[in-house]
C-alpha cells in the first residue's frame, strides 16, 4: 500500500512501478495487470492506468497488440546506454553555456549543493536538489532542444538517482564532493575539466546501480 503524500496518487504509482521495473522487480514480458497493481496498492485503476502509460512513453513497458502492458527488458545494457546518453548531453551541455544564463545558474547550482550537504550532514539523502543541479547544467544553455531532450529522461534519471543514492548511503559526502568539483571548474573557466569529471561523476554513478541491483537479485536468491 502506498503511503499517502501531498502529491498525485498517479506520481506515486509511477515512482513506485519505474522503480520496481529498474531493480528489476518485474520478470521480463510480465504483464502488468491493473485489477492486480489496484488490490496490491489499495487505490482505483485509473491512476495506475496514467502510470503504465507513462512507462510505456520511457521505454519501460511496451502495450502489446491485445492491450497488455507487458514489461520490457531493462538490463545493464540499457542502464549503460542511459547513462552514455546523459553523458553526452551534459557534458555537451558544458559547452554550450550561455553567458547571460551564469551569473543565474550558479546561485541555482551552489544553492543545490548546500541543500545536499546539509540533507548529508542530518544523515539523509536530498534527491530532488540533485536533480535540480544535473538539469539546472543543462537549463544554463538556454538551448530548448537540450532542455527537452534531458527533461524526456527526467523521471528516469529521479529514480536511478534515488536507487544509487540509497545504495551510497555511507559516501553521500564525497558525492556531494564531485558535484561541487565540476561547478568549481565551470567557474574557473576549465570547460574540458568540467566535462572530464562530470563524466567520471556519471559512470560512477552507472556502476553503482548496476551493483545495487546485483545486490538485490542476489538477495532474492
Amino acid at each position: 500500500m502506498l503511503e499517502v503524500e501531498k502529491r498525485p496518487i498517479s506520481d506515486q504509482v509511477l515512482d513506485y512501478l519505474r522503480k520496481k521495473l529498474l531493480l528489476q522487480g518485474f520478470e521480463e514480458g510480465e504483464h502488468l495487470k491493473e485489477s492486480i497493481l489496484s488490490k496490491e496498492l489499495n487505490i482505483s485503476r485509473g491512476p495506475i492506468r496514467e502510470a503504465i502509460s507513462q512507462l510505456e512513453r520511457e521505454g519501460l513497458v511496451q502495450r502489446a497488440a491485445n492491450g497488455r502492458a507487458i514489461v520490457q527488458p531493462f538490463g545493464e545494457k540499457d542502464i549503460r546506454y542511459l547513462y552514455d546518453s546523459r553523458i553526452l548531453l551534459e557534458t555537451y551541455a558544458l559547452t554550450q553555456l550561455e553567458p547571460d544564463l551564469l551569473e543565474e545558474g550558479k546561485q541555482l547550482l551552489y544553492e543545490d549543493l548546500k541543500k545536499m550537504e546539509e540533507t548529508v550532514a542530518g544523515k539523509g539523502l536530498n534527491v530532488d536538489a540533485d536533480l535540480s543541479f544535473h538539469c539546472c547544467l543543462v537549463k544554463m544553455t538556454g538551448n530548448k532542444t537540450l532542455i527537452s531532450l534531458w527533461s524526456s529522461m527526467n523521471g528516469v534519471i529521479k529514480t536511478l538517482i534515488e536507487v544509487t543514492s540509497e545504495f551510497t548511503a555511507g559516501r553521500q559526502k564525497d558525492i556531494v564532493s564531485e558535484h561541487k568539483v565540476v561547478v568549481d571548474a565551470i567557474f574557473d573557466g576549465d570547460i574540458e575539466l568540467a566535462q572530464q569529471l562530470l563524466e567520471r561523476h556519471l559512470t560512477g554513478a552507472s556502476d553503482y546501480y548496476s551493483k545495487a541491483v546485483l545486490e538485490l537479485q542476489e538477495g532474492r536468491n
